[in-house]
């Protein structure tokens, strides 16, 4: 009898034609995932949450399978005690998230969607007549995790535009650092005080949770910008609204938020000074047919009895 496999949002084709070559294929149709998860081997997830109370519910389980990075949806604890895996896809979408980070940069720097509104309103001979924003070139970036996006973002700034770039993250050794060509630094409040843009890229951890407060923002230039791809939650978005507010930063870019989706109300959404996006950063065509795939070849190796190369908790394998 073939295996099942529930995936609980939509995925590339490419990657669902891959798991159906192995296994069956279930989707939500609308049930709930209480109901499915009862009689499934493997589940692929995006952002539905996979607590331990659904996997009380989950007797026949043996692999949780992350189409993405982050697993802070994933209750892993629970998992681990459980003796399931939880595989991910890292590196499918680093290109992705570090070209949209640029992105976000180069529209405030060059004030976009305050001279577009500006076009459309009518005052097309006003605003040519005031400085449309700031060059990047020669500009400091202060990355807060240099790992596989934030090195990727790294070397665009410096080879494209010249900048420096500072990064905290007390993972990375001196040596990667300077085979990277950034400045690693051991305390984040020099960074922020020195960046012209503050990018973040480090996983939403517990301690990762609320990194960018109101002390960590009053130590930010009021001329410099903060951006976030990265999770919500690790930027206060309170205290970025109060400091946006009184100029204390100049402007932010925003793919993430502390609650998904976000409170449209929120006087976020009405600054021009605020870039914000629908957490779509990772969700290119090419990143997301390389998820998919990613995502199947690791939940069908664990099902065939194989150890799969992405893991997130390598404890169920050494028990």
């Amino acid at each position: 009898m073939r295996k099942r496999v529930l995936v609980t949002e939509p995925i590339h084709p490419s990657g669902m034609r891959r798991l159906a070559e192995e296994v069956e294929v279930v989707t939500p149709e609308g049930a709930s995932l209480d109901a499915l998860l009862g009689d499934v081997d493997g589940v692929v997830v995006r952002i539905a949450k996979i607590g331990a109370g659904l996997l009380e519910r989950a007797p026949h389980l043996e692999v949780i399978g992350k189409h993405g990075i982050g697993v802070d949806n994933i209750d892993v604890e629970a998992a681990t005690r459980r003796g399931i895996p939880i595989v991910f896809t890292p590196g499918t979408n680093d290109e992705a998230v570090a070209e949209h980070a640029l992105m976000l940069m180069l529209m405030l720097a060059k004030r976009v969607q305050e001279t577009s509104r500006a076009l459309r309103e009518g005052r097309f001979a006003t605003v040519r007549a005031e400085p449309t924003g700031i060059d990047l070139k020669g500009r400091t970036l202060g990355l807060i995790g240099v790992g596989r996006i934030g090195s990727r973002l790294a070397a665009m700034c410096r080879l494209a535009f010249d900048m420096r770039v500072l990064a905290y993250d007390p993972y990375v050794a001196p040596e990667r650092a300077a085979a990277l060509g950034v400045e690693l630094i051991r305390d984040l409040d020099p960074l922020l005080a020195a960046a012209d843009f503050v990018s973040v890229h480090t996983p939403l951890t517990p301690e990762t949770r609320g990194l960018i407060g109101a002390r960590e923002l009053a130590q930010m230039k009021p001329t410099a910008y903060v951006i976030t791809c990265a999770r919500g939650g690790i930027v206060d978005e309170s205290a970025l609204l109060a400091a946006l507010r009184v100029g204390q930063v100049a402007g932010a870019g925003l793919d993430v938020f502390e609650s998904e989706p976000p409170d449209l109300a929120s006087p976020l959404f009405q600054m021009d000074n605020v870039v914000a996006t629908p957490h779509v950063a990772g969700g290119t065509m090419e990143a997301l047919e390389a998820m998919g795939l990613l995502v199947a070849e690791e939940v069908l190796a664990v099902l065939r009895g194989e150890r799969p190369r992405y893991l997130i908790n390598p404890a169920v394998y050494t028990r």
